[in-house]
């Protein structure tokens, strides 16, 4: 029962400074909320008649694997979760409610574990984040992503919604440098005066930021229905739209993740100096050669992989783990950002140390690192929820509500 400990022992400003996991009267609260939207999604599940035999046999493999990979990240303190693959599994067999439902009891059952990112409240808290991913899961299952051939005409709007995504990061990319995002760690514990200033520039950054969401949509709006607005006869032109997509998204993934890791205010630089992993800090210019080599060289790898074959479908597939990725960041954002201050005690809180160094605030500090890391990490989840998906015979597949309906044979 020592892994429970922590649901019964109050808070106090000793424990909280000592680290010792305690609960507060308003986590208990949010605990119990919890446990509701538990019984709300086992029946929104039964009535969806996705519950059946093979989903209850199914659900607690799934959850396994959520601790299993969840635990071994937190225990090697990586920047990443690896938390969700099984509960997109369930999602796309089992349809949206049965996700969000493994998603929910997956966090649930890891806080009273006593293994690396259990006994504690920190997996329980994050629940709702989980429960969200299922839903995703399920909903992208239902849009095709798993089962899009190369040559659909469906593929043109996941090519518009990724276009549009580029756009509203490269908008806020231009506002950034071009006319400057409005400072968010004025200090108004010192200077109380200063708050409405504060005030007036958190409302300007998310002025930026929505303007920066609506630009995305009109691209995506527009592209869907001039360049991407494909018709039966277009295959060729499919394909090669997919596999150029494909290996425009592996380069710039592959240079960012190199920059995020290994650049003079990476990852990396965040270790002490006697750790060798400092070493992967690499000074501009030469780390900013590195990548950008290495992100073209792997970017064309990824295009000629992509034009052979079916290898170009896995390009709606990571376009919904980076959907799902977004949105993850966006709720577990006031999450982090309230109930433990943006440190969570994983890897991640490097990055969230990182970014508070560029002048950030805990909890712009949290969503930018949810940013970074969210949309990586579920990409990767979906990418290895694929090939399970690929690898089940048709008999397995067709046990379960979405099955046939949702996984390309």
């Amino acid at each position: 029962m020592d892994s429970l400990q922590w649901l019964f022992t109050p808070c106090t400003p000793e424990l909280v400074e000592a680290g010792t996991a305690c609960v507060e009267p308003l986590q208990l609260g949010y605990l119990v909320g919890l446990g509701l939207l538990a019984v709300l999604l086992v029946i929104a599940s039964r009535r969806s008649r996705d519950f059946s035999s093979s989903v209850l046999v199914l659900m607690p493999v799934a959850i396994a694997i959520n601790i299993a990979l969840g635990s071994i990240v937190a225990f090697l303190k990586l920047p990443i979760y690896l938390d969700s693959v099984g509960t997109v599994l369930v999602g796309v067999l089992a349809g949206p409610w049965a996700g969000a439902l493994t998603g929910l009891l997956a966090n649930l059952i890891w806080s009273i574990l006593p293994i690396p990112g259990g006994a504690g409240p920190l997996a329980a808290f994050f629940s709702p984040v989980a429960a969200v991913i299922g839903l995703m899961a399920g909903f992208w299952a239902s849009r095709g992503v798993f089962q899009l051939r190369a040559d659909d005409v469906r593929v043109g709007s996941f090519l518009a919604l990724a276009l549009g995504i580029v756009a509203a990061a490269a908008s806020f990319f231009v506002i950034q440098q071009f006319i400057g995002l409005p400072d968010l760690s004025i200090d108004t514990t010192a200077n109380p005066e200063l708050e409405s200033q504060l005030l007036a520039n958190q409302t300007l950054f998310v002025t930026y930021a929505v303007a920066c969401v609506l630009i995305g949509i009109l691209v995506t709006w527009i592209s869907g229905r001039t360049i991407f607005r494909f018709e039966a006869g277009d295959a060729p032109r499919i394909r090669s739209y997919l596999a150029l997509a494909s290996g425009l998204a592996g380069g710039f993934l592959t240079f960012g993740i190199l920059r995020l890791l290994c650049s003079p205010t990476g990852y990396f630089s965040t270790f002490d100096e006697s750790s060798p992993l400092r070493s992967l800090a690499f000074s501009d210019p030469t780390g900013l050669i590195i990548a950008l080599v290495l992100g073209v060289a792997i970017g064309v790898g990824i295009w000629l992989w992509a034009s052979r074959g079916e290898n170009a479908r896995l390009f709606p597939v990571w376009v919904g783990g980076i959907t799902t990725g977004i949105v993850a960041a966006a709720i577990s954002a006031p999450i982090a950002a309230v109930f433990f201050g943006g440190v969570t005690g994983t890897g991640t809180d490097l990055l969230v140390s990182l970014y508070r160094t560029l002048g950030l605030n805990v909890f712009a500090s949290v969503f930018a690192q949810g940013l970074t890391s969210d949309p990586l990490d579920k990409t990767i989840s979906y990418t290895i929820v694929f090939f399970i998906l690929a690898a089940l015979p048709i008999t397995v597949r067709t046990m379960y509500s979405r099955g046939e309906s949702t996984v390309a044979a």
